[in-house]
Formats: structure tokens, sequence, C-alpha cells
């Protein structure tokens, strides 16, 4: 893993070196010190060097499994970059590293080479708003939310956002919408949840749709539209939870599907949408398609509207990655396993909720499956 870098950080910016330095705090309360001393402060020289890249929603809690697993095997170390779901889909697919996190599970003959697609965790997005003397109690639905970000909604005083939200004070002022300017899966849960509203106009995507309206700005990543968002009165974006949680973000409460009461992004109401899925309707291995499953909008009074899983994708046959070794792909193996195990603990303090046991059974059937020159991989 990157030593963490030195620079300044300036003021009201939030960087990936702030968000490190607040994994080792958070890691130090949970009793986990030692594993970031380990890793960031005396790195030694590890023997097995594994790489992956992707999604930045899940980028909190894949820096503190790689940490946590190089304070359990010192001989390995695994370097994630955290540059977008297509970026690292884009890598993987041109075997540039060894795996990719995504929060868009890819359609599995978009790849010539065997895929499988793993569940991680379970994240939520947050719809971060910077309004002066607004800072809590911000009630929004898919609609609202959709119009806003279609342009149509352009002042935050406009009657359908007030007639959310009876006794707030919002000012006329003119609205700024935060997007992703990369590929992003933080985007397509997004916009999957947007399309959820008969008021949006485009298709589910990695990419924000060119043609929607009103006043917007970009950001890179959900640190970029965290910081944008932070530094821009009068605006909201979508952010990954435990980036707005970190940074003090206000969010705003979605309304559920039911209608009955507008629901906070705690790990409580994320889980709640997890538990209300239906699990007969979720594919049955990692080889199968889940490109399709979605946790948007799941019934229940305290079931946060716009969650997701996110997905590690890895080829079932790693001999396929050029300089891959039978070492390298047993400690492949072994960190798989511990995600799915293990290391689902450290996602609740970073609001990420721990995967069913029907998840984690389809999990192991599916790193069972990895292969080296067709060798079955110790677990």
């Amino acid at each position: 893993m990157a030593s963490v870098p030195e620079q300044i950080v300036r003021r009201g910016g939030i960087s990936r070196t702030v968000f490190v330095i607040s994994l080792v705090v958070v890691a130090v309360a949970a009793g986990l010190g030692g594993y970031f001393t380990n890793a960031f402060l005396n790195p030694g020289t590890p023997t097995l060097q594994l790489s992956g890249a992707g999604s930045s929603l899940v980028y909190p809690l894949l820096s503190q499994w790689t940490s946590n697993y190089y304070g359990l095997h010192p001989n390995v170390q695994i370097n994630y970059q955290s540059v977008g779901s297509g970026a690292g889909v884009t890598d993987f697919q041109n075997k540039v590293v060894d795996f990719a996190g995504t929060d868009a599970a890819p359609v599995p003959s978009t790849n010539p080479n065997v895929t499988l697609t793993i569940p991680e965790t379970i994240g939520a997005v947050t719809l971060a708003y910077n309004i002066p003397n607004v800072p809590t109690g911000l009630h929004l639905n898919e609609n609202v939310t959709a119009e806003i970000f279609n342009g149509t909604i352009t002042q935050w005083n406009d009657p359908a956002i007030m007639a959310l939200n009876n006794g707030l004070n919002l000012p006329s002022n003119t609205i700024t919408t935060v997007h992703r300017s990369d590929s992003s899966g933080t985007t397509f849960i997004f916009e999957g949840y947007l399309l959820k509203s008969a008021f949006w106009f485009a298709s589910q995507s990695k990419s924000w749709p060119s043609k929607a309206g009103g006043n917007s700005i970009t950001g890179l990543q959900n640190t970029g539209v965290a910081n944008q968002v932070s530094n821009t009165p009068n605006s909201i974006g979508y952010v990954e939870v435990a980036y707005a949680l970190q940074n003090s973000m206000n969010v705003a409460y979605v309304q559920n599907k039911d209608r009955s009461s507008f629901v906070k992004p705690t790990l409580a109401n994320i889980t709640a949408a997890v538990s209300s899925a239906d699990p007969s309707t979720l594919p049955t291995g990692g080889l199968k398609d889940w490109s399709t499953v979605s946790l948007l909008l799941e019934p229940g009074a305290n079931s946060y509207p716009i969650v997701s899983f996110t997905y590690i994708i890895v080829y079932q046959q790693l001999n396929v990655r050029p300089l891959m070794t039978l070492d390298k792909a047993k400690a492949l193996v072994g960190f798989l396993w511990y995600i799915v195990h293990d290391g689902q603990a450290a996602g609740a303090s970073l609001n990420y909720a721990t995967l069913p046991g029907s998840i984690v059974t389809i999990d192991e059937t599916s790193i069972k499956s990895i292969t080296y020159n067709g060798q079955n991989l110790p677990t």
C-alpha cells in the first residue's frame, strides 16, 4: 500500500490524506491500530504484491481490509487504487490489475475470460447538501431529486421541495448540482434510483448524461464530489455514505417506498433495506449475471432507499493474468476469503452493511472455484 502523503491539505478541502488518517483513528478505536501501524507507518518489504483498482465507493472499506490483512499476513501487500468503477473494470479487462472493484456488476458476456462477480459489501449513496442555515432536516424523494438533477427544479424554495419540507425555511437561492466527472459505479447506483421516477430521462449508466440541465458542476470520484459540495453554497451531490459521515456533511432524509417516512442513511437503515430484499431473486453464483440486481427502494418503514451491493471481480482461472504466480494466486484467494468472512466486521464503523449469510455462502462457492493452472487453491 502506498505511504501516507505528506502534503498539507488546503482549508475546507477533503483529501485522501485526511481520509486515511480518519481510518487510522477508527482502527485504533476498534482495536485494530496495530494493523494500520504495520501497513502505513512501517510497511517493510512484502514478498508478494497484489494489485486492484476501481470503485471509490468501497475505497474506505477496502483500504481498511488491505491494511488489516497486511497486519495478519505481513508478506502480502495489496495496493488498491481508487480510480472509479469504469476505469477499474477497464484495467482488469486489460489484465493490468489482479482484481477490480465495481458498483456496477458487469454482464458476463462482456469479458472473454471467465470472470467471477463476488459481492463484497453493501453500501449506500447519500444526497449530501450545503444550504446555508439549513444544517439538518432536508427531506427528498426520487421524484423531486430527479427534477433537481434534470434541471427542472432550480431553486431551493420550489413548491415541490417545500411540499416535502413543512416548516423548513428554505431559501430562494439557485441550486447547484454536483455529479461525477469519471465513469462511476456511484453514478450507476444513483441513476438507478432516479429511474424509479418518471421524471428521469436517461438510461442507467456509469457516466452522467450530457443532456442533464440545470446549474451543475463536477467532481472526480467520491472525494471530488464531496469537496465540491462542501465548498459550494446551495449545492447538492451524491456521495457514498462513509465520505459524507467522515466529513460531517449534511445529508437528506430520503422518502421510503411506501411513503410512510423519510429515512436517514444510518447503518441500521441500510441493513434494513438488505433484510427486506427477496433472496430468491438473487443469482446463485459468481458466474451468473449480477448486473440486474437492485436493492433500491426496498420495502420497509426503515429501509434506506439508495442501497447497493458492491463487487469484486476476479478471473476464475488466475493464470490468465500476466505475472501471476501460484503464491500470488494463493494470497489473492486468501484475501477474498478474509473479505467475505472476518473482514465483514470492519464495515460497521464506516456504515457498510454486513453481507447476509446467503450471500456469503454464494461467495464461498465462487472463491473455492478459483484455480491456478487447473490447481485448486486453499482458502
